[in-house]
């Protein structure tokens, strides 16, 4: 994966959404600056985009925790700023005052194409372009030579822009043999979460309509939701306990929820539903037409696949923490839990920091003595059948509370 162009805060959701999935993210342009600023390298201010650092840190801790390395380019071509006509060769991390960077240098190079070399797939989303890339850069034509020859030798190869897209051409490549993707702006709203018109249009996943009057005996009453909710047990669970709330389960695995909506006939329970959807990208649209208060989301234990602990947080997207807080009611609660700490401590770390105050420790943490990071027990005395799993072979549960603030 090499990422080009700027603009790294804009960007934030998407690039996490990439750093969570790639095996190496290599940074060209002036993007790369932003990488090596929040990883302590001095760069001048004039390179730097203001309010980027949080985001880039962030970036480079994810980075760390999946233990995959983030590239930046060891040396650059740079112009005499006083005399154009002046090229030199620097190091990026000591960039003499006067210069300007306008293209990668030859041991960058040489690097990117020793990890390219080993790639199975290869993601090409921006320009190579730095503030004077108008003075005969050459780095991305030999970028795209690169890819090229790992295309030809089995990689699978996907370009994204217009800008990219030209630069493949420019050197007499093949497109055929690549995938092309001409809108970046789609591409990296996508990676966001963001559900685009078109997409919506012809996502099946959840109903255009949705007449709660249908699915619920009371479409009034305070509204649970479930996100990822497996079998079933949380909800149909809760559902049982609490006959004057209604309950909602969104699972992307449709199997599974057909076998709810089985069991919802089978115990004639009116105020539990299961939707087959990705609740990533959907939850907005489908809880904003629900004619009730919102007063609970529950995420529990995100991502079925228990053998990659990074992927077990990754639905947990900025995308999803925004609808989940705009959709809430004053004083309603996020209950989330793993058995894995960091995912608890990511999930939590992203709803306070997206919330911007909106989202704060509930009242009864808050209480807790400093050394009592998580709930002890399972406050609603309702366990998923993974809960009861992990409870039984002796292991912890790190399990959290958050709470809406009221508007001041």
């Amino acid at each position: 994966m090499h990422i080009g162009g700027g603009k790294l805060r804009e960007k934030a959701a998407a690039l996490l959404c990439l750093a969570s999935i790639c095996d190496v993210l290599i940074f060209v342009g002036m993007i790369a600056f932003q990488i090596m600023n929040a990883s302590g390298i001095f760069v001048p201010s004039s390179f730097l985009e203001p309010d980027a650092f949080d985001e880039a840190a962030e970036l480079i801790e994810l980075a760390n925790r999946r233990k995959i390395p983030i590239y930046f380019p060891t040396d650059l071509h740079c112009v005499n700023d006083g005399i154009p006509e002046l090229f030199e060769i620097f190091p990026s991390r000591s960039l003499p005052p006067g210069w300007t960077p306008f293209d990668l240098g030859p041991v960058a190079l040489k690097e990117i194409n020793n990890f390219l070399s080993n790639c199975k797939k290869a993601f090409w989303i921006g320009p190579v372009k730095f503030a004077s890339s108008e003075n005969g850069a050459v780095g991305a034509s030999q970028l795209a030579r690169m890819l090229e020859i790992i295309c030809n030798n089995g990689c699978d190869v996907t370009i994204v822009g217009n800008a990219v897209l030209q630069t493949v051409l420019a050197t007499k490549c093949s497109l055929s043999q690549y995938k092309v993707f001409k809108n970046a702006t789609v591409v990296w709203s996508l990676l966001e979460g963001k559900t685009l018109p078109g997409v919506a249009a012809l996502d099946r996943a959840y109903p255009y309509e949705i007449v709660w009057a249908t699915i619920y005996e009371n479409p009034t009453q305070p509204l649970v939701v479930d996100i990822g909710s497996g079998n079933g047990l949380f909800p149909l669970k809760m559902a049982e306990k609490w006959k004057s709330l209604n309950f909602l389960g969104l699972e992307i695995n449709n199997k599974l929820v057909m076998h709810c909506l089985d069991a919802i006939v089978d115990c004639k329970r009116t105020n539990v539903h299961f939707i087959s959807t990705n609740a990533t990208s959907t939850f907005r649209s489908i809880v904003s037409t629900y004619p009730g208060r919102l007063i609970l989301v529950s995420i529990q234990c995100p991502n079925p696949d228990f053998n990659r602990k990074v992927n077990r947080w990754s639905m947990v997207q900025r995308a999803l923490v925004d609808a989940i807080i705009d959709l809430l009611a004053a004083e309603a609660k996020v209950f989330l839990q793993s058995d894995i700490e960091d995912v608890t401590i990511r999930m939590k770390e992203q709803f306070i920091k997206y919330g911007k105050g909106k989202i704060v420790m509930d009242e009864d943490e808050e209480d807790d003595d400093d050394d009592e990071l998580w709930l002890a027990e399972n406050p609603f005395g309702v366990r998923t059948d993974w809960e009861q799993h992990v409870l039984d072979r002796g292991d912890l549960m790190y399990r959290t509370m958050l709470r809406k603030a009221r508007d001041p």
